[in-house]
């Protein structure tokens, strides 16, 4: 019954399977737009949503960014930053879609939708982290090393110990002291 009704455990593997299938599904994606670029660029100024100079430019860009973003989620590499970049990319894909959809272009909602899902997908590892199964982890490990090195031995500071306390009587015995030795 654990398996079946199992509410805690291990979710590396889970966020790898995630990261896997979001990464390569951006890698193919771009690749596909990188293989023809000039028909991208041609595709995105046909939906006048940016002017002719801004079309051109996002679509030179957008398939490389789609491929370097996409190699560095599924391997594990800077998985906060490329989490973001990766969930603003989804975004402006949904916005793009809604805006054609809302103009009568006859588009089914399944765009939309599989968008909204790769967007949960990379805010939930943006919150969750890599996982065991990346490249943020060796990174994190060489750092908690250097640590440790430069602490010492022990990761735990030594103890701190008090400064004594100090009575009236010790000071007036103290300065008593200096008045004998000062007249003999």
């Amino acid at each position: 019954m654990g398996l079946i009704f199992k509410a805690r455990g291990n979710n590396s593997f889970g966020i790898f399977l995630i990261r896997f299938v979001i990464g390569m599904i951006f890698i193919v994606a771009g690749t596909k737009k990188a293989v023809d670029v000039e028909a991208f660029i041609g595709y995105v100024k046909s939906l006048d949503i940016l002017s002719d100079n801004l079309a051109f430019i996002f679509g030179f860009i957008l398939p490389f960014a789609e491929i370097f973003f996409g190699a560095l989620f599924l391997i594990g590499f800077m998985t906060p930053l490329t989490s973001i970049v990766l969930s603003i990319m989804e975004i402006a894909f949904i916005a793009t879609y809604s805006h054609l959809i809302g103009n009568g272009l006859q588009y089914s909602i399944s765009p939309v939708a599989y968008n909204l899902l790769m967007l949960a997908c990379t805010i939930h590892v943006l919150f969750s982290g890599a996982g065991v199964v990346s490249f943020d982890v060796l990174l994190d490990r060489k750092k908690e090393k250097r640590v440790i090195k430069v602490v010492g031995e022990s990761p735990v500071p030594p103890p701190v110990t008090p400064p004594p306390v100090i009575n009236e009587t010790d000071i007036k015995d103290a300065e008593f002291k200096e008045e004998k030795n000062s007249e003999l």
